[in-house]
Order: C-alpha cells, then sequence, then structure tokens
C-alpha cells in the first residue's frame, strides 16, 4: 500500500515537472494589438457670405426753373427798364405784351411826316397803348438811335393816375414829388414857365436823344408829377 502511494506521487510529480518545463520559454500570451483609431476631424465647412451694402446715391432733384425774374419798369431818359432806346420794334413790343397785357389801341405803322401825331421823322411810326391808352410806346425807323431804316423803340409817355414803377430811388414816377424827382436827378431842371404846358421838368443827362420829360402840379418841392415821357417823339 506504501509503494502504491509512493509511485502515485511520482507520476504525479513527474507529470507536473514535465508541463513546467516549456523547453523555450514562456509561451507568449496571445495578444491583439489595436491600431489607434485615427479620426480626422473636418473642420465644418464655413461660408462667409459678404454682401456688399447696398449704395443708395440721393441725387439732389434738379431745381425747377421758372422764367428769369422780368426787370422792373423804370422811366429813364434811355428807356423803360426793360427794353432801352434803339432795341428792336417786335422785341420790345414782345416784351411790353408780358408785362402789361394787349395793347388798349394801336396806330398801326403810320407813314413818317406831318400827320395827327405831330412831326414823326423817318418813313414811317408806330403808337402802341396800354393801361387803357393811359402808357404809349413809340417805334420807327428814324436813325435817333440806330442807323437809319430799322424799327426801333424811340419814346414811351405815361399819363395814369396809379404809379407803375417801384418808385425812388429805383424810379421817378407820377406822384412823386419834385423833392423826390431832384434827389434821384440832381441835374433836373424845373420849369413854370413852359408855353405848352407850364410847370415842367426835364433831364437831359448827355448830348444825344436820350431825354426825360414831365409835368408838374407846380414848383415847390411839394409839387408832384403828372406826367413822364423819356426818348424822342413826334412833334419834338
Amino acid at each position: 500500500m506504501r509503494v502504491k502511494w509512493l509511485m502515485l506521487t511520482l507520476a504525479l510529480t513527474t507529470a507536473v515537472a514535465a508541463c513546467g518545463d516549456d523547453s523555450g520559454g514562456t509561451l507568449p500570451l496571445s495578444s491583439t494589438t489595436l491600431a489607434a483609431d485615427t479620426t480626422t476631424t473636418v473642420a465644418p465647412e464655413t461660408t462667409t457670405t459678404t454682401v456688399a451694402a447696398e449704395t443708395t446715391s440721393t441725387t439732389a432733384p434738379a431745381p425747377t426753373l421758372g422764367p428769369p425774374p422780368m426787370a422792373p419798369v423804370q422811366f429813364n431818359p434811355d428807356g423803360i427798364g426793360f427794353a432801352r432806346f434803339g432795341e428792336g420794334a417786335d422785341g420790345v413790343a414782345t416784351l411790353a405784351l408780358s408785362y402789361f397785357g394787349a395793347p388798349s389801341s394801336d396806330s398801326g405803322w403810320l407813314p413818317g411826316g406831318f400827320g395827327d401825331y405831330g412831326v414823326c421823322p423817318g418813313t414811317r411810326f408806330r403808337q402802341m397803348y396800354y393801361l387803357g391808352d393811359t402808357l404809349m410806346l413809340m417805334f420807327s425807323d428814324v436813325e435817333y438811335f440806330t442807323p437809319g431804316g430799322v424799327d426801333n423803340f424811340i419814346h414811351y409817355a405815361y399819363s395814369g393816375a396809379t404809379p407803375i414803377t417801384l418808385g425812388p430811388p429805383v424810379s421817378i414816377d407820377v406822384g412823386n414829388t419834385v423833392a423826390e424827382l431832384t434827389t434821384m436827378w440832381p441835374a433836373a431842371v424845373v420849369d413854370g414857365s413852359d408855353p405848352l404846358f407850364g410847370e415842367v421838368f426835364h433831364v437831359d443827362p448827355e448830348p444825344g436823344f436820350e431825354y426825360l420829360f414831365g409835368t408838374l402840379t407846380g414848383t415847390t418841392p411839394a409839387d408832384t408829377i403828372t406826367y413822364i415821357s423819356g426818348g424822342v417823339g413826334c412833334g419834338e
């Protein structure tokens, strides 16, 4: 019995020794090497949208151009403010229409010489009346202000009761005093003994046919103008 136990022990010892001798070292453990998970993170696509700022160009509206301002009516030795003596008859008549409206009467073109309007030099003349025949504009082809043969503006006369100019210091008009007259025209001659008109004034600023003439209520500084004319008309 003892012998069998020894033999069994030896057998077991031998088997354990056999198992412990690997004859080449320790068998490697079965290992699996996992590759590192390389994840490429792609940045999200950034879309930059550039919106051009809307440029609004504000252009000031073009001014509405109306007719040019009208020149004032003036009673001067060289004309009536909006027209000077010597300017063409048709042009001055057109301007007069815009200032005074249609003529209240019109002589039409008449032959020069002696007639109902006195002695009218040149080969023809014309008198156009406005404002109820209180304002007269005269045209002729006489060579006072232009060479002969050209129809041009030569004379005006006003006898209305109401001034039609701006008055001093822009112009002399009916109703203005002798004092105002001589202040504006220091060279004015005031005469109380004219054989045709009595109390008158006249202004002759220089040699030639530029001339201002009018009638007065008297010759004192407080007396007033009742009629005024310029240039040279028939009967001069």
